[in-house]
């Protein structure tokens, strides 16, 4: 998020909403994404989107596309980084809630959106830009956390935002609304006062184990890789019949690595799905050592110590041999006593 992004040509010309940048302007990452959530920056959410597709708006917007899949969003498609209308560019209040979901779970994500005033550079001068957030709600809602507005003629005034008391978190959507902050807060209020949470499993609860192949360790832990919680009709938790379906992989084959996902968990009510929680494996697993690895790991080494020892053996045993040769003072009689001294072998 500190590196910086030169602002493009392209970015700077887009209208409508903006944070008025200018090209050749370079800015941080993370500045621009304040530019992005407080202000909605059409030209800021450019600038991000080329940056983040290696230059190519189009690239990022693919990696858009394929974000939303992953997440479940099944009625929206992207053809466009900053929302202004366009051909085959859509969405719907229920995939706008599952993507805040998600982007709650970031804490940098929430503490940028939850900030009302921020000041970053801009106009080559001292006081730079003063960024305030849309979101009404920061101001005027007690337990507000963050979201994000946007308004086009064709869609109307739209917020999908977020509100928590104590642990219970709830999203609401409003799109095409006559009166924005006022059905925004009768929402809110609804889901806090008549739902709560359920527990279904804690970060790090382990859940099972599975089978490993090959593998220095036999099994490996499975846990929950984040609270999993489902809302249910405040002071109804007992009489709801929650199934939780625990899905396991039989057997994995080494290497295993640390939170690599290895199954799932649904938490259904009837037929209804509430949750559907990736596992990970709680801990790394290598490739077992082979029979051929356990020879080389013992054998080179001891072949090595066992010369070094043979080798200092010799050596000892010349020097011993060598002290019982006379010092010969005559050059003449060296060549008479040659046979006595000991062959080199």
């Amino acid at each position: 998020l500190d590196e910086y992004v030169t602002i493009s040509k392209r970015a700077a010309s887009i209208g409508e909403s903006t944070i008025y940048l200018k090209e050749g302007e370079r800015l941080t990452l993370r500045q621009l994404t304040y530019g992005v959530l407080l202000s909605s920056g059409n030209d800021a959410s450019t600038a991000v989107a080329e940056f983040l597709g290696g230059g190519s708006e189009s690239r990022f917007i693919e990696m858009m596309n394929a974000r939303a899949q992953s997440l479940g969003m099944k009625d929206t498609h992207f053809n466009n980084p900053h929302g202004l209308p366009g051909e085959n560019h859509y969405s719907s209040a229920y995939d706008l809630s599952l993507l805040l979901r998600e982007a709650t779970r970031n804490p940098v994500w929430n503490e940028i959106a939850e900030t009302k005033w921020k000041k970053i550079p801009g106009f080559g001068k001292a006081e730079g830009r003063t960024l305030r957030n849309h979101n009404k709600t920061l101001w005027n809602y007690p337990h507000a956390t963050g979201g994000k507005t946007g308004f086009t003629n064709a869609a109307g005034r739209c917020f999908v935002g977020s509100a928590k008391r104590g642990d219970h978190r709830v999203i609401q959507t409003v799109l095409a609304s006559a009166d924005l902050w006022k059905e925004t807060h009768a929402l809110l209020s609804y889901g806090l006062d008549h739902f709560e949470n359920v527990a279904v499993a804690k970060e790090g609860e382990i859940v099972g184990t599975v089978p490993i192949h090959g593998g220095s360790s036999r099994v490996v832990e499975v846990i929950a890789p984040r609270d999993v919680m489902v809302s249910v009709p405040r002071g109804q938790a007992e009489r709801i019949a929650l199934q939780q379906v625990w899905q396991l992989p039989d057997a994995l084959v080494a290497p295993v690595s640390v939170r690599q996902p290895v199954g799932q968990l649904i938490v259904r009510q009837g037929e209804r799905v509430l949750q559907n929680v990736p596992l990970v494996a709680a801990s790394a697993v290598a490739v077992a050592a082979t029979p051929w690895d356990t020879l080389t790991s013992w054998f080179f080494p001891g072949m090595l110590t066992a010369s070094l020892l043979s080798l200092w053996r010799f050596k000892g045993l010349r020097r011993r041999r060598f002290a019982n040769v006379p010092v010969l003072k005559n050059p003449s009689a060296a060549s008479k006593s040659v046979s006595t001294i000991p062959r080199r072998r």
